[in-house]
């Protein structure tokens, strides 16, 4: 009888660990997202840029602001650039963002941001999708142009959905090797809950893919 009962038990236990892994999805492991990143030579040369403000798709409800912020306090710990605030006054951050949603950027408007105010570069952003209730999910869409080579130097787009198994099994990789403990019993779970803690989850991974 005893040994019925431990054999009993044991299976439980396997059951459990079982259901445990469902419900938490696959091993905590980094997710590859689509990226590029120029030649070092090409890199050099742009050290000043500017952050234009995130524009959302079409049919795409979000707050550009909040999540811009949560990529600038991320690009800054990057200590890579020098970020030049973008004046609310100035007339070709308009003109750049109706020309990015027709699909092409206004080389004009960039040139003369540029030589305004001294810059190597602009950095511009889309959001792809958002939705801040649980599960979570966030799309970007972001690159830099030189104004020295007029090209795209470093670019990323990529979707983080809480739907997604890959998604959640690099959350907790994030949380593992980048969050400090904060005494609460939610752990990972709780940047599900937070809008904006999952903003600087995917910021943090887009920043990440810069590695010269």
């Amino acid at each position: 009888m005893a040994r019925t009962a431990a054999v009993g038990a044991t299976a439980l236990a396997s059951i459990a660990l079982v259901l445990t892994g469902c419900a938490t999805g696959d091993a905590p492991r980094r997710k590859a997202i689509n990226s590029y990143l120029a030649e070092r030579a090409d890199l050099e040369n742009v050290r000043r840029i500017m952050v234009l403000p995130f524009t959302p798709e079409s049919s795409v409800t979000a707050d550009c602001e909040k999540i811009r912020d949560a990529f600038l306090a991320e690009l800054m710990k990057l200590r890579r650039f020098e970020v030049v605030p973008l004046p609310s006054t100035a007339s070709e951050n308009g003109m750049l963002n109706d020309s990015l949603r027709h699909g092409r950027l206004s080389t004009e408007a960039m040139v003369r941001l540029c030589d305004r105010y001294s810059l190597d570069g602009v950095l511009v952003g889309s959001i792809t999708a958002w939705r801040p209730y649980k599960p979570p999910h966030l799309g970007m869409r972001t690159q830099l142009i030189s104004i020295h080579s007029g090209a795209t130097v470093w670019a990323v787009d990529a979707i983080y959905d809480a739907n997604d198994r890959t998604t959640i099994a690099d959350l907790r990789e994030y949380d593992d090797s980048s969050q400090y403990d904060d005494g609460t019993l939610h752990g990972w779970e709780l940047t599900l809950l937070a809008p904006n803690r999952f903003m600087t989850y995917v910021a943090h991974r887009f920043v990440g893919t810069w590695v010269e």
